[in-house]
């Protein structure tokens, strides 16, 4: 098994959409500013992080507390928790905690092997868990939203130091996504728990718990609700962000560019780096039809994962012929952005090189087609787990490119289902 290989730039927090069935892709929206620009992208069954529902709080009880930590949610901070669905989990390295002990801070970290964002927290994860395991933080990896033990315990193995901490499978719809996950509204990964003397103190992303954070937190009482403190006010200043992207894409399903461009303004004031500024502008630029602004915005657009999501997903949906209608510059300066995001990252799947060739043959790159559908042989076998029927449908697309003719996606989908068909019959 191959682990994915990130180029993490700022904090982690996105996935690009699923491509286990490619035929339902839609344009997937990155759902918070921390985020992650590259993961294995073909294919997650897990969810992927979505805006905290859950803030910390430096008290329990108080209004900010009842009025920010959602709907409907039961476990909040402050909030005592149970150990029994973690004592209860299946552990592959290390042991739960039988208890909480005084004064100790707990961070459980959700995680999927699945969930890029989540392989990409584990570097951070396990630099906390090295340098302040004897000053009181303990830490433990919680793997949800799967059913593949052998796969979890082949990837922690493979990890071996690289992930130190106690890690476990909990089962899809296991006791622990049933008591800590849903009652808190977590929805999506990654996603840390953060515990001190058997209650909720918080819940967030391990990459906003910098040193400095952790230090705090573990500074008795008053450090804990100070750290917890310095949590809700940077999830405040998210829902604000997320409200306003909310409002932008919003708009522009309604191509209301009045409106994202006034919301935009309002991002830049707020949060002048955020990556979804550039991409939010470029889709002003397409939906006001003004391709050669578009074109050039596209070109001299500085790397990053909301770029690289711009491009992957309207990419793959120009392959399918499901997107929007562009001008023939702005297609072709789409795809060539396309083709540096599938070429740039070792571990993109299959299907992101079927599309790409597809769109470099449509644009009358037949060369680069060629060769990127030569590629697609290796990605496959990289996602194949060895089995020769989920490689046999790109081998079929290969050929049939160099034989002269681009198969268009749904002939690639189809070749996938007979061979998923053949192989369950030949079981």
């Amino acid at each position: 098994m191959k682990l994915a290989k990130l180029l993490t730039v700022g904090l982690v927090a996105i996935s690009i959409a699923s491509f286990t069935n490619l035929a339902n892709v839609t344009a997937q929206e990155p759902a918070s500013s921390d985020k992650s620009s590259v993961q294995k992208t073909e294919a997650s069954e897990a969810p992927t992080q979505k805006p905290e529902t859950t803030p910390a709080t430096p008290k329990t009880g108080s209004a900010e507390m009842s009025s920010k930590s959602g709907s409907g949610n039961s476990l909040v901070p402050g909030s005592e928790v149970s150990l029994a669905p973690v004592i209860q989990a299946e552990w592959i390295k290390g042991e739960p905690p039988k208890s909480f002990e005084p004064g100790k801070v707990y961070i459980f970290e959700c995680w999927s092997t699945k969930c890029g964002p989540c392989i990409g927290m584990i570097p951070h994860v396990n630099e906390l868990h090295k340098k302040y395991y004897d000053k009181g933080l303990r830490i433990f990896g919680m793997s949800v939203y799967e059913n593949d033990k052998e796969e979890c315990v082949e990837f922690v193995k493979e990890k071996g130091d690289e992930m130190s901490y106690p890690v476990c499978f909990t089962g899809k719809g296991g006791p622990f996504e049933r008591e800590w996950m849903r009652p808190a509204g977590a929805k999506g990964i990654p996603h840390a728990f953060i515990v001190r003397n058997g209650k909720l103190l918080a819940s967030t992303l391990a990459s906003r718990l910098t040193n400095e954070l952790v230090e705090t937190m573990l500074d008795g009482d008053e450090g804990a609700e100070k750290a917890a403190a310095t949590i809700l006010a940077a999830q405040i200043h998210e829902r604000k962000i997320a409200n306003l992207l909310q409002n932008i894409r919003s708009a522009r399903g309604k191509k209301d560019t009045e409106t994202m461009e006034a919301n935009i303004e309002k991002l830049k004031v707020i949060d002048p780096e955020n990556a979804e500024i550039h991409t939010e502008e470029l889709w002003v630029l397409i939906i006001k039809e003004q391709w050669p602004a578009a074109v050039t915005a596209l070109n001299e657009m500085s790397a990053s994962w909301a770029k690289d999501s711009f491009v992957s997903m309207n990419g793959m949906r120009l392959a399918r012929g499901s997107g929007r209608s562009y001008a023939a510059d702005f297609e072709k300066a789409l795809t060539h952005s396309y083709s540096e995001y599938v070429n740039s990252n070792e571990y993109v799947g299959p299907n992101h090189f079927a599309c790409l060739s597809i769109l470099q043959w449509k644009i009358g790159e037949k060369e680069n087609a060629t060769n990127t559908a030569d590629k697609l042989i290796e990605a496959a076998k990289a996602f194949s787990n060895g089995k020769e029927s989920s490689v046999t449908p790109y081998e079929r697309f290969t050929k049939s490119v160099h034989d002269g003719t681009m198969p268009p996606l749904s002939d690639l989908l189809q070749w996938k289902r007979e061979a998923r068909n053949a192989a369950k019959k030949a079981e």
